[in-house]
Order: structure tokens, then C-alpha cells, then sequence
């Protein structure tokens, strides 16, 4: 059947097959551009210098795809380059966009690890090949631009944060401080790390108080001191008085007197030497009083009896200047006395009112503790913010100064030398195995459409076969009509 049927297959293949030729080449040749961007990690270590925008690189690619392949931005391309030229015809805006988005492709390659990104790809397909190279640089900078930006953006939008956050934390700090100042300045004297001082201050009082009691045992013994004093020295002066008044009658009796007085002042004498020394001021006075009652008891036994009265007597005149200043010094001595004991009551006080405090200072140490709790905690959390703070500004610096990660284009689209699609020798190979395959095809069918025995062979095997006739030629000009 198919040897009969030759010539048209043949014919039917090589036509197919030239259709199928110039249906192939006159296809619109695609071209494909791709650009390797690489994602370089930051110069600076980080033990010294933590970024700020660490988010995940596939997250990242994928926020900035979204702004890169934005309507706005392709309907810039497209218009920049003059894309889809043939399309704009009958198409609208809307769909050419999404016809660019289509033919822009964008492939992550990860580095050593499955988790990290080494680098990306960006391709773009069409039909001019410098202008498709053209694209893909271009998008590749934008994708290289729009990381910078974008992560400029990270790091001052994470140091404004900051920076609010270390204003509002030294504003309560601040709140803080001035209540615990606040409470210092009112319980000044009462606080735990004053109980030292506190302390030392009840000692020296303490001691200012012996010191103050030892000062009234003085004045109370020097004050007895001058009363008895006084005492004695108006008895020598009313002795003297009466002798110079009563004249030679009195001067047994006088004498008499003086000798008492001259004893008493030897006892008081003997007493003040067991406590004090010889130069002590009370001890020289009573010997002069001594001296002086001694000396009128003398001028008492020498008066002779029958001696006129005499002008007041010099030692009578010193003795009344004497009293005069035991009086004034008794005065005094009970002046001190009180000056003393005012000053004990004093003491006291002030022992009392620091007793008080030290008695209090359980209580102030737990209000100051929950006062300083709050500072402290406010405190820590201001140098915490404080030094995030320091090290945001370094990270934005960093990222200023394009020393963090960035994108960097390690190989530029070139122009492609061949087009990506169609493939035409593979199109022309499966073309031809097609044409074939519907040559014969159309061989077959001509035969099984003629309805005839096309040899013995097609007869069943218990069939014999009686004769063959050979294929009979007939002209065509002796050929009848076809009869039905």
C-alpha cells in the first residue's frame, strides 16, 4: 500500500515539511538576558558593628520585587525602551504590564548552605537582544539601589525608634531621680547610710554630756566653795565690825572668833588640798583668808584693854571688798551652774531627737528602697536604650556608608548571540518526523478509501489462489463513465 502510494506521500511530506519550514522561521525570535547579582555580606564584622536590618534575604527579595515590578516602575521601562510596541496596538496598558512581569524572571542561587543566599539571577526575555540586555542591567540596579534605600530606611527607622524610646526613658528617669532627691532633701538625717553618722553624733553627744555633768559637779562644788567662803569671810568682817565698835571690852571675845574662823578656814583648807593642788585658785584664796583671820586673831590678843577706839582698820576694808567679790562670784558660779544645766537639757534633746531618727530607720530604709527599686530599674533600661541607641546610629552609619550588605552585579546582561525560543532545528526536526508520519498517513488512507484487493496476500490462507492476471492498462481516452 505504501509503495503504491509513493508518489503521494512523497509529495505530501516534503510539502508538509516546507509549510511546517517557513511557518517555523517565520516565527519572531525570543532573546533572553540574564544579570548575576551577587549579595555581598557586610565589610564590618559584627561582634563590632550589629546591623539593623537583618531580615531574611528571601524576604527581602521578595518586598523589593514587589516595589521593583510595581505598575509605575515597568510603565517607566517600557516607555524608557520602547517595549511592546506591536502589542500597544491592541492591547491595553494593564496587560502589556503583565506581559513584561511574564517575561522578567527572578532565580535565587544559594551559596554554601541551603539557608543562605549566595546570589540571584534576573532575566528578561524579548525580541531585541541589546535591548534586552539593556532591561535586565537595569532592573538589576534597581534591585541594587532599592536594597540601599530600603535598608537606610531599616536602620533610621530603628534609630528614631530608639532615639523615642531613650527620651521617654530619660524623661521617667528623670521623674525618678527627683522624687528620690525629693525624698533625701525631706528625711535629710534619717536615711540607712546616715546610721554611721548618726551613731557617731549619740557618742560625741554622749561625751559632750559626761563632759557637761563633770562641768555641774564643778560649778556646784565651786558654788559650795564660795558660799562657804562667803560665810566665812562675813564672820571675819562682823568680828572685825564688833571689835572696832566695842573697843578693848570685846577684844577677848573677838579674838575668841577669830580664832573659830582662822579653824574653820584650816579644815576647808585641808579639804580642797585632798582634791586639788596647790595652785589651784580656791586653794591659794582660802590661804589668804587663812593668813588674814590668823593675822586678826594676833591684832585681837595685842590690843590693849584700855585702848580708845580706832578708825575702821584696813584689814576690815579688804574684807569687805572681799565679800563683795565672793558675792559676785557666788553669782556667777550659780549663772554657770544654770548655763550647765540648760546646756544638759540640751544634750539630751539632741540625743533624743537622734535616737528618734535611728528608731525610724527601718521604716525610711523601706520606703527608699522602693523608691530606689524603680530608679534603679529605670536606670538600667536608659543605659540599655542608650547603648541600643549608640549602636543604631553606628549600624545607620554603616549603611550610609554602603559598608553593610549590599547587592553588587558580578556579571552584566550582554547581548545574547542566539535567540532562547523558538528552537528552530529542534522545531524542523519534529516538524519533519510529523510530515511524515501524516505522509503516510495519507498514503494509507488513499488506499482504504479505493475499497479494492490490493494482492493475495490479504486473502485467508485456506483460500487458493487460480490465476493471476496482470495490471491491465487502459488508455484514458478509452475509458468509459464510471458506472455506480
Amino acid at each position: 500500500m505504501l509503495w503504491k502510494s509513493k508518489l503521494l506521500a512523497g509529495l505530501v511530506w516534503i510539502s508538509l515539511c516546507l509549510l511546517s519550514a517557513a511557518v517555523i522561521y517565520s516565527l519572531p525570535a525570543t532573546y533572553k538576558a540574564e544579570a548575576v547579582i551577587l549579595v555581598d555580606g557586610q565589610k564590618v564584622p559584627e561582634r563590632y558593628v550589629a546591623s539593623t536590618a537583618n531580615a531574611d534575604i528571601q524576604d527581602r527579595l521578595a518586598a523589593i520585587s514587589q516595589r521593583i515590578l510595581s505598575s509605575s516602575r515597568l510603565e517607566t521601562i517600557i516607555n524608557t525602551y520602547h517595549l511592546y510596541d506591536r502589542e500597544k496596538a491592541h492591547l491595553p496598558l494593564e496587560e502589556i504590564i503583565d506581559l513584561m512581569r511574564k517575561d522578567t524572571k527572578i532565580t535565587l542561587e544559594h551559596g554554601g548552605s541551603q539557608e543562605h543566599t549566595g546570589s540571584f539571577r534576573i532575566s528578561y526575555e524579548g525580541r531585541d537582544p541589546a535591548v534586552v540586555a539593556e532591561v535586565a542591567n537595569q532592573i538589576g540596579n534597581l534591585f541594587i539601589e532599592e536594597n540601599l534605600r530600603t535598608r537606610e530606611k531599616h536602620a533610621e527607622g530603628t534609630s528614631a525608634f530608639i532615639e523615642e524610646q531613650l527620651q521617654q526613658a530619660r524623661k521617667t528617669l528623670h521623674a525618678l531621680e527627683l522624687q528620690v532627691a525629693d525624698y533625701k532633701l525631706k528625711h535629710k538625717g534619717e536615711l540607712p547610710e546616715q546610721e554611721s553618722s548618726l551613731a557617731s553624733a549619740i557618742a560625741r553627744l554622749q561625751i559632750e554630756l559626761q563632759a557637761n555633768q563633770d562641768a555641774i559637779n564643778r560649778a556646784e562644788e565651786s558654788k559650795a566653795l564660795l558660799q562657804n567662803s562667803l560665810s566665812t569671810a562675813e564672820s571675819t568682817a562682823r568680828v572685825l565690825e564688833r571689835t572696832q565698835a566695842r573697843g578693848p571690852a570685846v577684844n577677848a571675845s573677838s579674838g575668841g572668833d577669830a580664832r573659830k574662823t582662822a579653824a574653820a578656814l584650816q579644815a576647808e583648807l585641808d579639804a580642797l588640798r585632798l582634791r586639788y593642788t596647790e595652785d589651784h585658785p580656791d586653794v591659794q584664796r582660802l590661804e589668804q583668808l587663812l593668813a588674814q583671820a590668823r593675822r586678826t586673831e594676833k591684832a585681837a590678843a595685842a590690843t590693849p584693854a584700855n585702848k580708845a577706839l580706832d578708825p575702821p582698820a584696813p584689814d576690815l576694808l579688804q574684807q569687805r571688798e572681799r565679800i563683795a567679790s565672793l558675792e559676785t562670784e557666788a553669782k556667777l558660779a550659780v549663772h554657770e551652774l544654770e548655763f550647765r544645766k540648760a546646756e544638759r537639757r540640751d544634750i539630751l534633746a539632741k540625743i533624743a531627737a537622734l535616737q528618734a531618727r535611728i528608731d525610724t530607720l527601718p521604716v525610711r530604709e523601706q520606703e527608699l528602697t522602693a523608691l530606689s527599686r524603680d530608679y534603679e530599674t529605670a536606670k538600667a533600661n536608659y543605659q540599655s536604650l542608650l547603648d541600643k541607641r549608640i549602636a543604631a546610629d553606628m549600624a545607620t552609619d554603616l549603611e550610609h556608608r554602603q559598608q553593610g550588605e549590599r547587592f553588587t552585579m558580578i556579571d552584566p546582561a550582554q547581548p545574547p548571540a542566539k535567540p532562547f525560543s523558538p528552537d528552530r532545528p529542534q522545531l524542523l526536526w519534529l516538524a519533519v518526523t510529523l510530515s511524515l508520519f501524516g505522509a503516510l498517513a495519507a498514503g494509507l488512507a488513499r488506499e482504504f478509501k479505493r475499497n479494492v484487493l490490493l494482492g493475495e496476500w490479504e486473502l485467508p490462507p485456506d483460500i487458493p489462489v487460480l490465476g493471476r492476471v496482470s495490471p491491465i492498462a487502459i488508455p484514458a481516452r478509452a475509458r468509459g463513465p464510471v458506472l455506480p
